[in-house]
């Protein structure tokens, strides 16, 4: 999110409801993660309000999930089927939580990589938002396995634009090119 708010405020269609939220937002950070979101939505084509319940978004048509990390905000939504995302900035705090997050076995796992156990965050929140149950304790009723990671899997430099899905690998129903989630820096 290297954009201004001013910037990023003229790139949105904002409603009544969103400027409401950003007005009474006193975070400069929080009101440009808001705009962030609403300029991705309207960059894939996304023309509806996100109201909340809970903290959680949710729209009128479709599912929703919106993530942000430091100057990164993602989005990903499916018409039909409840989605989430999750994106983390790779640091050392991952590693004051892990004992309370993760399993002995992703520990072991991770063996130390602060990569390997953001990716387990990150897997681990995606399922918690999916699940929308408060109750759920990550280390005991969430279970990830990593799988190993590879040179063509894994880069250290996100790209800023999802690559485009190749024929043989787009799921039924989605076009060449279209995009479910995307990310703004």
């Amino acid at each position: 999110m290297e954009e201004s708010e001013e910037q990023l405020h003229a790139m949105c269609d904002l409603c009544d409801e969103d400027l409401c939220r950003i007005d009474n937002c006193k975070a400069p950070k929080r009101r440009i993660e808001l705009l962030s979101v609403r300029a991705l939505l309207k960059a894939v084509g996304i023309n509806q309000t996100i109201h909340y319940n809970d903290s959680k978004p949710y729209l009128d048509n479709g599912y929703i999930s919106i993530s942000h990390s430091v100057d990164i905000a993602a989005i990903i939504y499916n018409l039909d089927y409840p989605v989430g995302i999750d994106i983390e900035k790779i640091s050392p705090r991952i590693q004051r939580i892990a004992t309370r997050a993760f399993s002995d076995e992703e520990i072991a796992a991770a063996n130390g990589d602060l990569e390997k156990l953001t990716i387990l965050w990150n897997c681990k929140e995606c399922v918690f938002k999916l699940a929308d149950d408060e109750g759920i304790d990550f280390r005991e009723m969430i279970s990830i396995q990593l799988a190993e990671m590879s040179p063509e899997t894994h880069s250290e430099t996100p790209s800023k634009t999802p690559p485009e899905t190749p024929p043989e690998r787009q799921s039924k129903g989605q076009s060449k090119g279209s995009r479910n989630g995307s990310i703004i820096e």
